[in-house]
């Protein structure tokens, strides 16, 4: 596949998108780069990237790309122009929520890992140029500035540091830009190198011994080139912009309630607070023992064909991480072999699970082991099963979400059969009897779906054709409740997707429906689907689902790359997919209501579908 990959906003944001570069490259992509920042600062910052093996062109403009050339488009932490240029569903970005708990470079990666990828985070990437400045033996570069706009990250007590430094036999080379000269110039009894071109910056942090300054692009640099040394914060979140380096650590200044390290808080900290005893006491260990960041735990490139990117993203989903403490308590017959295992993942709905559980207890199939996953229930769920029922399992967990319980219910399955079944749902007596009797590999059936105002429903009212994966990509008429399948197939399939908050589902009914080598859908109704407004599948329904919708169809076109799932068929499915998101929000009604309803009817539009999404267009106007 041919990606086209967007940097922008500051110089540390930038190097911050690098890892994704290296880690979509491992996993066997072609990649161009687009330096989204101010022309003159996009031609500054360019050179660092040009003749990076892993790259091919490097863009500093808009004009110099067509988004034709490229099957998909991805945006790192920034300004997400990708999302404009893209059609619907062709382009990936990171959203500002996954910055909240790590860091920027971690947060970009994780695009590459929901695409499949396993490894480690790489180390960032810089160029750098061939001059050589013969520093003296430990040398450490400070860099006391910032950017002009936001003095408040300027650390005050420099000078006496850098005093310390000198004192302790270190040769002290200050680096930025003439602005970072302060009023009282005691920058000017030291090394001072100033107004360096990027990729000599690079050069001179080579022969450094570590690196001490604040939270600035510089301290990026020194990240991207493994010195060693600490980056100070105060007003800034040390978590977003922590460089990406597992020896150039991040310092922040103390707390106090009601303050946040945010600059647009109304009580940020004052990065003043932090004293040169404290930098000192972290910058010792630092200084006797300047060892420089190690490379990473990468996987080999694979080959970039369908295969192979399917192997990769079934070892991702068989590579996460398993939750921690996990406790059972099981009721087993002894000796006691199952040849179903029925999973169940659960949260704080104690009643319903009960149904669910007596369900599968009250079927004609008997030789079945029930493994209730509780994610953290509040609500008693896990005094009502202390003592559970012959043939259940209880399993408990932290709260880490549906697919995360899923798993650790899949990872436990002793029968040669698994089943799945949703917490809020139950199943129709002779279920399993009747699965079983079935061909395939892999079952699954109609159901009756009720919804909240009790109303029944049999559905879907189309069975899926032999064509099973092009019937679910284009619709999910499956239900999770319904699906029964030989355990083998996770072998060839994988787990739940743990990154998917929601349509988790369909992902991996993909999978299943790719891996099996027969799969059969009874015609008549085995399982009840009860909707509420609770439900796993409604909250935050519509933001959740466009999101949901647009990755997976990204996900199994660039798995796959064929004629059903190409690009152009991906886009077509993410157009007719906001058609369906505007009607809803018409139907909706309300001013918010009939603004989302514009919203998606213009990329409906802009995937294809001109007429249908001019008239929802019109119609929201109204």
């Amino acid at each position: 596949m041919r990606l086209l990959v967007e940097i922008s906003q500051g110089l540390g944001n930038c190097i911050q998108g690098t890892p994704l570069v290296h880690a979509l490259w491992l996993m066997g992509h072609e990649i161009d780069l687009f330096v989204n920042r101010d022309p003159k600062d996009a031609l500054a910052a360019a050179p660092l990237w040009q003749g990076w093996p892993l790259l091919g062109r490097v863009f500093t403009h808009r004009e110099q790309f067509k988004v034709s050339d490229y099957d998909f488009g991805l945006t790192c932490y920034g300004r997400r122009l990708m999302q404009r240029l893209f059609p619907p569903g062709q382009a990936l970005c990171v959203m500002q929520s996954a910055v909240r708990r790590q860091s920027e470079s971690d947060a970009n990666v994780e695009l590459a890992r929901f695409l499949g990828y396993s490894g480690d985070t790489p180390r960032s990437f810089i160029g750098r140029s061939e001059r050589r400045f013969e520093l003296p033996p430990r040398s450490v570069t400070i860099h006391a500035g910032c950017s002009p706009w936001a003095l408040e990250k300027r650390w005050p007590h420099w000078a006496e540091f850098c005093s310390r430094l000198k004192s302790e036999g270190f040769h002290v080379v200050i680096v930025g830009t003439e602005s970072d000269r302060s009023a009282e110039r005691w920058e000017d009894a030291y090394d001072c190198r100033f107004n360096l071109p990027l990729l000599d910056i690079a050069a001179l942090l080579d022969e450094a011994t570590a690196h001490f300054g604040n939270d600035s692009g510089v301290g990026h640099l020194a990240a991207a080139r493994g010195l060693p040394g600490l980056v100070l914060f105060g007003p800034t979140n040390p978590v977003k912009n922590a460089p990406n380096s597992r020896v150039l650590r991040a310092l922040a200044a103390p707390r106090l309630q009601g303050e946040e390290h945010e600059q647009e808080a109304e009580r940020p900290v004052p990065i003043a607070r932090l004293t040169v005893e404290e930098v000192w006491a972290a910058a010792r260990p630092v200084l006797e023992d300047p060892r420089r960041d190690p490379e990473r735990n990468l996987p080999p490139r694979v080959a970039d064909s369908p295969p192979e990117r399917w192997q990769h993203y079934v070892r991702m989903t068989q590579a996460q991480g398993e939750a921690e403490g996990v406790t059972e308590v099981a009721n087993l017959p002894p000796g006691f072999t199952p040849s179903v295992s029925v999973v169940i993942p659960t949260y704080n709905r104690k009643e319903a699970a009960l149904r669910a559980v007596n369900s599968v207890l009250a079927q004609s199939e008997k030789n079945v082991e029930v493994l209730l996953v509780d994610d953290g229930s509040t609500d008693g769920t896990p005094q009502a099963f202390a003592s559970p029922p012959e043939r259940v399992r209880f399993l408990r967990k932290p709260n880490g979400g549906a697919s995360s319980a899923r798993n650790v219910g899949l990872r436990r399955a002793q029968g040669q059969w698994i089943a799945l079944l949703d917490s809020d749902d139950e199943w129709l007596p002779g279920k399993l009897e009747r699965q079983l009797a079935l061909g395939g590999d892999a079952r699954a059936s109609r159901h009756v779906h009720v919804n909240v105002d009790g109303s029944r429903q049999d559905k879907p009212e189309d069975l899926p054709g032999r064509d099973i994966f092009g019937d679910l990509y284009w619709k999910l008429s499956l239900k999770t409740s319904t699906l029964i399948f030989r355990r083998e197939l996770l072998d060839k399939a994988g787990l739940f997707n743990e990154r998917f908050p929601i349509s988790n589902d369909w992902d991996f009914f993909l999978r299943l429906a790719r891996a099996a080598q027969r799969f059969e859908v009874a015609p008549e109704p085995l399982a009840v689907i009860h909707r509420s407004d609770n439900s796993i599948s409604r909250g935050n329904r519509y933001h959740a689902l466009e999101h949901a919708y647009t990755r997976i169809c990204t996900l199994n076109a660039l798995l796959w790359g064929s004629e059903l799932v190409s690009p152009k068929a991906m886009i077509r499915r993410a157009g007719a997919k906001q058609l369906e998101l505007s009607r809803a929000k018409l139907a909706e009604g309300g001013k918010k209501a009939r603004h989302k309803a514009k919203a998606h009817a213009r990329d409906a539009m802009r995937a294809g579908f001109w007429l249908q999404g001019a008239l929802r267009y019109l119609r929201a106007l109204l």
